[in-house]
């Protein structure tokens, strides 16, 4: 798969601050902007995952680290699709 490099310049001060190296930084770096790009609903889950070099199941264990829902689901959604399948749903037959 074709892939691209990106340029990113950091002070040292900034550097200094992380305190990490410069692989483990590149790391979370990757890690962090899949979290907020998944979040803002830029990327899927699983293009997220794959930016953060991560199974599925693994970003879904780190979403929910840092308070981040998996399914943003609007509450008025929601309640609309729960009362439509509750619409749809078969009536129950009273016992004999």
């Amino acid at each position: 798969m074709l892939t691209r490099n990106i340029d990113l310049s950091i002070t040292e001060d900034i550097f200094m601050a992380l305190n990490e190296n410069q692989e483990q930084l590149k790391k979370d770096m990757k890690i962090y902007a899949a979290i907020k790009f998944f979040e803002a609903g830029k990327l899927s889950l699983g293009k997220a995952a794959k930016l953060a070099e991560l199974k599925k199941m693994e970003f879904i264990k780190l979403l929910s680290d840092h308070g981040v829902p998996v399914y943003n689901y609007p509450p008025n959604e929601l309640e609309d699709d729960l009362i439509s399948l509750r619409s749809r749903a078969p009536k129950k037959i009273g016992m004999i």
